[in-house]
């Protein structure tokens, strides 16, 4: 018999299907904004980074610097999956004129190393108030039981 999954085991499969659910019916509509690209792309650089962090960390306790890599892996990847998509939705349509040209490609990889300071800053940012919320609770059980 299998265990049960657990609230992070739930919260990475919901992530990944909702985000495969939103590109699904992203691609088939006609539009060449690239705002719900790059936000689609930022949510699947989110859920394949938590399912890495998953697969790689299971059972570490992670560090403020180990936070601050895996969000410098979600900035990069947030350009990549960027691209990635609006290939995806060029080869599905096969229009003349595709609704992302390869200059807009060109420019979103461009990106990719602000994107992935960007993202190792914020994940630093969460990673050390992490680490002082976890330090405050364990002064306060300190204090309990003393």
């Amino acid at each position: 018999m299998k265990p049960s999954a657990t609230a992070g085991e739930k919260l990475r499969r919901c992530a990944l299907l909702l985000t495969g659910l939103a590109i699904l019916l992203w691609s088939s509509l006609e539009d060449k904004d690239p705002t719900a690209a790059v936000t689609l792309g930022a949510l699947a650089s989110i859920a394949l980074t938590l399912w890495l962090l998953s697969r790689l960390a299971a059972g570490r306790a992670l560090k403020p610097a180990h936070i601050a890599l895996s969000g410098a892996v979600a900035g990069a990847l947030a350009s990549l999956c960027t691209a990635a998509l609006m290939l995806f939705k060029n080869l599905r349509h096969a229009h003349v004129f595709p609704d992302y040209p390869a200059e807009m490609l060109l420019a979103v990889l461009q990106r990719l190393p602000p994107w992935t300071i960007a993202g190792g800053l914020a994940g630093l940012g969460i990673g050390l108030l992490l680490a002082s919320r976890l330090n405050e609770a364990n002064k306060r059980r300190a204090i309990k039981s003393s």
